[in-house]
């Protein structure tokens, strides 16, 4: 736990300096030298109490942090007091969303560190967040190269024996006086102490591995279930964007008998819930002969979707009608206006589109649950919950195994959420 601490401690204390330094340029440039000398002297004792360690880590990072804080205020406030005003609400709502954010990385950060942990560190408590393992210490050797038992004792110290086992570890006992020693340094009685266990940092990156080896061998070490989330992960996507945008620009740009009145029909839809609508699909899929098969996750999407729809038809809305026109002076039809002039206009509401269905299909656990039954057709959601049937017991494998499951799709969503803001942001501009 301290060495948690400490790297909160570390953190705060870099954003402290980069935050104090900022302060002080920002003062001088506007020649408010008191700000930038009340912020140099903060920086400079937080930095001395901080190599003094005289505080506690973490509460010695959120000071440093505070209390810069505090000094840009001061400074907005000897300029302007809107100013002052406006630097404070940001302060708080940014503060907040921090606090926010902290708090919805701490599941995660507790998924990454329970796998890669020792067994012994899995049930300890206090919890370990950083993980250790016991570290291996070279014992003495004799000239020959064998293992050296110590038996001399001087008064005070601490001896040990030392034996190499089979498999080339150094088993260390120490020993303790009950007496007091000879003054030869030769007799005395020796009791057997506990060891104290030496710790270091050190990631069991081996869970990783043992995962992946006690997957089912006939579904190729989960590779079955990766080639079919997979699959239908782009048959959803593909599906998704191709009905979605053709019914949103049919409802946008296209003039038909009853197109409003469909069109609330469909947003009526979407307060219906999931639940009530379970039941039909599943009948109809078992009349089509599809339970056990893996069309019932990814044919609907070939459907459309009512928030989807809504969404691109909202940008649709905001295209203006110049583009179209001209493109119908070129000779292009409904489809070729639809495919070569409206979908390049609305690429930030298909990459939001595209990522919510990357993640719905990914991770997508209540449909295999309701239509599959055969191993060869799980995706990895499914598989997980088989996994932990088996495996339960041994957190380190399970959440390995979950590691594995949703990194990708974290990583997919850190390198696109600017398109994701992006296009959900942009939705409302336009509406007729």
């Amino acid at each position: 736990m301290n060495a948690f601490l400490w790297l909160l401690a570390i953190i705060a204390l870099i954003v402290g300096l980069i935050y104090g330094i900022s302060v002080i340029v920002a003062a001088v440039r506007v020649r408010n030298l008191a700000a930038a000398t009340v912020t140099a002297a903060v920086l400079v004792a937080m930095l001395g109490v901080t190599l003094g360690l005289r505080f506690a880590p973490l509460s010695l990072g959120f000071a440093i942090v505070v209390a810069l804080g505090s000094a840009r205020w001061l400074r907005a406030l000897t300029r302007n007091a809107s100013h002052a005003s406006e630097l404070t609400r940001l302060s708080a709502t940014h503060l907040a969303l921090l606090i926010g954010s902290f708090m919805f990385m701490v599941p995660f950060a507790w998924l990454l560190s329970t796998s890669l942990k020792a067994d012994d560190e899995q049930a300890v408590f206090p919890p370990v967040w950083i993980p250790t393992q016991q570290k291996t210490i070279d014992a003495l050797k004799q000239p020959d190269g064998k293992p050296a038992k110590l038996s001399k004792l001087a008064n005070g110290t601490l001896v040990a024996e030392v034996e190499e086992l089979p498999d080339g570890r150094i088993k260390t006992q120490p020993m303790l006086s009950e007496t007091a020693p000879d003054p030869s340094g030769t007799q005395t009685t020796l009791t057997r102490a506990e060891l104290t266990k030496v710790r270091h940092i050190a990631p069991k990156w081996d869970n990783y591995a043992e995962a992946l080896a006690y997957l089912p061998p006939d579904t190729h070490y989960g590779l079955t279930f990766l080639g079919n989330t997979l699959f239908l992960t782009m048959m959803s996507v593909l599906g998704t964007l191709l009905a979605s945008s053709m019914v949103a620009y049919s409802f946008a740009r296209l003039s038909w008998p009853g197109r409003n009145i469909l069109f609330g029909v469909l947003l009526a839809t979407m307060m219906v819930p999931g639940a009530v609508t379970l039941m039909p699909q599943f009948l109809i899929f078992r009349s089509l002969g599809w339970i056990d098969t893996l069309k019932p996750l990814w044919v609907p999407a070939f459907f459309g979707s009512a928030f989807n729809i809504f969404m691109l038809r909202q940008f649709f809305l905001s295209i203006p009608g110049e583009l179209e026109d001209a493109a119908k002076i070129d000779g292009c039809g409904p489809f070729g206006v639809y495919w070569r002039v409206m979908l390049p206009q609305v690429k930030p509401a298909l990459a939001a589109i595209a990522i919510m269905a990357v993640m719905g299909a990914w991770n997508n656990f209540q449909g295999p649950l309701i239509y599959l039954s055969s191993p060869e057709h799980m995706p990895l959601a499914y598989g997980l919950q088989l996994y932990q049937q088996q495996h339960g017991g041994e957190p380190g494998l399970l959440m390995a195994a979950s590691t594995m499951v949703v990194m990708p799709i974290i990583v997919l969503f850190f390198f696109t959420q600017r398109y994701f803001i992006e296009g959900v942001s942009l939705t409302g501009l336009g509406g007729r």
